[in-house]
């Protein structure tokens, strides 16, 4: 399959979803007005400058460069994690209303946001799996080739349990985008820390394996893949551009996030 017979699709929906996003309402209103508050308490020590005999005019200055600082404070904290003490005292979360994820900051300044209620409803950030019971964190410390491997359609299990079918060459990433001309499937990975890039790397699903390439990652690309014979773990970290093959039971370190291809057990899938 080449890169001109792809489709663009978003992640497979939750067959088994958690309660809707709420918006917050009136309680996002409030929030920004606490942040405000927040934000001019600095000029509070423009009197006691004051008392010290300081100029009016350099008191004013330090008080202005430290409304700025707290408010630069409060908006990374919002660009980072969607959170701020006014969002965290009414319970919201803030996210970009494209991505779901934390805005950044002209997606603040120009409001193309959502304001989630994080008490009436689920937030934003908490992805639901598809279908079964969840799967846990994956981790190589107790490694072991599957008992029963699957046949199927290839699966990429997310560290938070979320599981995305492999059908066509896929770009993985904080917020993957196709460049002009490019036709790639996407999936978005939720990383506050930001430790994944944007565009962090490249799947391409084949007969026996799913090839890995980085795509120029800034905290690069690591994987664990079981070797052909399944009895050996190969782990290494790929250069950027640097392909490799990593095989069903493999994992995918992407920043700080870990992620595992497996297979379905259904092979007609």
């Amino acid at each position: 399959m080449t890169i001109a017979d792809t489709l663009q699709r978003p992640p497979a929906p939750a067959a088994d979803p958690l309660p809707q996003v709420v918006p917050a309402g009136l309680g996002g209103a409030l929030a920004m007005l606490v942040d405000v508050l927040l934000a001019l308490v600095p000029l509070l020590v423009v009197p006691m400058l004051a008392a010290t005999r300081l100029a009016g005019t350099l008191a004013w200055t330090i008080a202005g460069l430290l409304v700025l600082l707290v408010g630069w404070l409060l908006i990374s904290d919002v660009t980072r994690t969607g959170r701020s003490p006014g969002r965290r005292l009414f319970g919201l979360r803030t996210v970009a209303s494209d991505s779901q994820l934390p805005p950044a900051l002209g997606q603040l300044v120009r409001r193309r946001v959502i304001d989630a209620d994080l008490r009436a409803g689920r937030d934003p950030l908490l992805l639901s799996p598809l279908g079964g019971n969840p799967l846990q964190p994956t981790t190589w410390a107790g490694w072991q080739q599957p008992a029963t491997p699957g046949t199927g359609s290839w699966v990429l299990v997310l560290d938070n349990a979320e599981q995305v079918a492999i059908d066509a060459p896929t770009l993985v990433g904080r917020n993957p985008t196709n460049e002009a001309g490019q036709a790639y499937a996407l999936v978005s990975v939720p990383d506050l820390s930001r430790s994944m890039s944007r565009v962090h790397a490249l799947l391409e699903p084949d007969t026996d394996c799913v090839w890995l390439t980085d795509t120029g990652a800034t905290n690069g690309t690591r994987a664990a893949s079981p070797s052909p014979s399944g009895g050996t773990v190969i782990e290494r970290w790929l250069r950027p551009g640097e392909r490799m093959a990593v095989r069903a039971g493999g994992a995918i370190h992407l920043g700080d996030r870990e992620l595992r291809l497996v297979r379905s057990n259904n092979p007609g899938a």
